[in-house]
């Protein structure tokens, strides 16, 4: 019984510690090589084609060679229990799960029983085979030797009873538990744990001896340990009559695992709260920025240097807002918290706006565009405004590595259920084998010394990741250096029956001037606001400017405004109290509109929870402000 007991323990134990040291990619680490080499249980790992690629000494003393690698079972043991062995292969590939089962082996010294689990094992992308197998022959090892092989393996193994007491235990887990295994054999498991941990660990008691395997992973605390990160594998025993009588269980002490975990996701929320801080930081000068070109643009006297001055401020705050917004996008893909709006939209709509965006980069690189769509507009279920960004990205892409005064196109043509967009270039190109890494993130082919044009390499992957979105692909081509490149978007098209039942997608509509309101902006940046006060006076606003939440909500009474710009982060009263005040004193009267350097969804869902109407990144277009303006004063 013993035998069969430390076997089983043996076989867990083993499974446990070669899944932790893949999951961990720590296959090489000198301590597991150790353990497996002179681990008493043979040890097998074969690739999916069933190749041997590892064996420990006890496996090679078990097959009799130790001239494995790269072969088959069929060419190490006998016909019949090769077909069984490559059986249970299979069962583990398909299943993609643990799998046990009983082998026997006839030699010299007769008929040896063994007990075998497969598992599937991950490395360097792909799916390897692992087998951990044990004699349990009495003749073949005594019930010594094997308590003397679980005393050795560094996991807690335990032999618990139906009523709840330590029927035997290794030394490991007698030492957590503060005594010797003689101490502990026969002992109530409460006696040991204490009422507070027996009263957690009971359902898994009940759980067991209902027959159920279990696992579970828990904060728990022991007399000699103190409180530990562990995790618990429980397989139930029978008695003869086929009800259960107990457990087996092996404890393994996951602590510093856990501690990395937390450790790593705390790093990714700093991480995140940095991104986020960094953003609001570079928006804020951005924004003052942007107004005042929009003021330059009204009232600047037309002269070629101004015009041509005001143009490259524009572009190259454009540019500065684009890049914040694609490394934050990044960090969402990243995450999976990245989201996109489907509704029907024509890809022509994509496509403009993305050249709206690119083709001052196009130009002012001396760059030839060509644009060759389908004569039939193209209608996809898409996110129109992140389709935008993909064709930006490229387009920009091409237009920093053309060479000098080059060419670039962008081309659609239908493909049965997918539409094909490219965009080429006949610039610096890349080798055709590093085509997979380009869409890496932070990856560049030339060094930051060697290029003219800069990038954070950035842009493929948040591509990549929005195409993925929509359900669609991406792929790189080029001939080789210098011979240009070609990227091709592929983009699922909508059913027939979905396209009937919506409505035509038609050219949107151009707004008249917004009809002159009060408007109310309140930041405590004073080139923000008083450029914006300036910016919405010449599109005929009356305006009123406060530079902290208290001055914004005394303001709003005595101003009565139609339409409040506020930012968040103000002194005295913040954004949202400045909203929940107004919307409390004025109903919906007054249209809130948030203009902040925090952009993130959380951030909007505050946003929209204080009372705000609408939420807008700085920096903000001007004339798009005044779209919005329109739109509130038609409503």
């Amino acid at each position: 019984m013993l035998a069969a007991i430390v076997a089983a323990a043996l076989i867990a134990a083993l499974y446990v510690a070669m899944r932790r040291a893949a999951a961990r990619a720590r296959a090489s680490d000198e301590r597991f090589r150790k353990f497996m080499e002179n681990s008493p249980a043979c040890v097998f790992i074969k690739d999916a084609e069933g190749r041997y690629v590892y064996m420990n000494a006890a496996a090679e003393q078990l097959v009799g060679t130790a001239d494995w690698r790269g072969r088959h079972d069929a060419e190490l043991v006998p016909p019949a229990l090769a077909r069984h062995i490559r059986e249970n292969d299979r069962r583990v590939l398909e299943a993609d799960a643990a799998v046990s089962f009983q082998i026997a082996m006839d030699g010299a010294e007769g008929r040896r029983h063994f007990h075998s689990t497969k598992f599937p094992l991950r490395e360097a992308g792909r799916t390897l085979v692992a087998s951990v197998t044990v004699e349990v022959t009495p003749q073949a090892r005594s019930a010594e030797e094997l308590r003397l092989v679980a005393d050795t393996m560094p996991v807690g193994v335990v032999r618990c009873s139906r009523d709840l007491k330590y029927k035997w235990v290794n030394r490991v887990f007698a030492d957590w538990a503060g005594g010797t295994p003689e101490e502990l054999a026969g002992a109530p498991i409460a006696q040991r744990l204490g009422e507070e941990e027996m009263r957690a660990v009971q359902p898994y008691f009940e759980r067991v001896l209902a027959g159920e395997r279990v696992e579970y992973e828990r904060l728990a605390s022991f007399p000699r340990l103190g409180q530990r990160w562990i995790r618990a594998v429980a397989a139930p025993t029978f008695d003869a009559a086929g009800r259960p009588d107990g457990w087996v269980g092996v404890v393994t002490d996951v602590h510093e695992r856990k501690q990395m975990e937390e450790a790593l996701r705390d790093a990714d929320r700093r991480k995140d709260e940095f991104l986020a801080t960094l953003a609001h930081e570079l928006r804020n000068p951005l924004a003052p920025i942007r107004n005042a070109v929009a003021i330059l643009q009204k009232r600047g006297p037309v002269d070629a240097e101004l015009a041509w001055s005001r143009a490259v401020i524009d572009r190259q705050a454009g540019q500065m807002s684009r890049l914040i917004d694609d490394l934050l996008d990044i960090a969402r893909i990243a995450n999976g918290k990245l989201h996109i709006r489907k509704e029907h939209v024509t890809l022509e709509q994509a496509i403009d706006m993305a050249l709206e965006t690119s083709r001052p980069n196009i130009t002012a690189a001396g760059h030839r565009l060509a644009v060759l769509m389908p004569g039939e507009p193209i209608v996809l279920e898409a996110d129109s405004t992140r389709l935008a960004q993909v064709f930006s990205n490229l387009l920009n892409n091409a237009a920093r590595h053309a060479h000098g005064r080059g060419s670039i196109s962008l081309s659609a043509e239908v493909q049965g259920r997918h539409v094909a967009v490219s965009v080429e270039d006949d610039g610096i190109g890349f080798p055709p084998e590093l085509a997979g890494r380009l869409f890496k993130p932070f990856s560049q082919l030339t060094s930051p010394y060697e290029r003219s044009h800069g990038g954070l390499g950035i842009g493929l992957s948040l591509v990549q990741g929005i195409v993925e979105l929509h359900g669609g692909t991406v792929e790189a081509r080029s001939p080789g250096p210098g011979r240009g490149s070609e990227f091709i978007v592929r983009l699922p098209l909508p059913s027939a029956a979905a396209q009937a039942g919506q409505p035509r997608v038609g050219e949107a509509r151009i707004r008249s001037s917004a009809e002159p309101l009060r408007v109310l902006v309140a930041d405590d940046n004073r080139d923000a606001a008083d450029s914006l006060q300036r910016v919405l006076a010449l599109y005929g606003h009356k305006v009123q400017v406060a530079y902290d939440g208290n001055a914004a909500m005394r303001l709003a009474d005595e101003f009565q405004p139609r339409v409040a710009v506020l930012d968040i982060g103000m002194p005295g009263a913040n954004g949202f109290e400045v909203a929940r005040t107004v919307r409390q004193r004025h109903g919906s009267g007054t249209a809130l509109i948030a203009l902040t350097g925090w952009g993130q969804e959380s951030d909007r869902r505050r946003a929209t929870e204080a009372g705000f109407d609408f939420h807008l990144t700085k920096p903000v277009d001007p004339a798009a402000l005044n779209d919005l303006l329109a739109e509130i004063a038609e409503k």
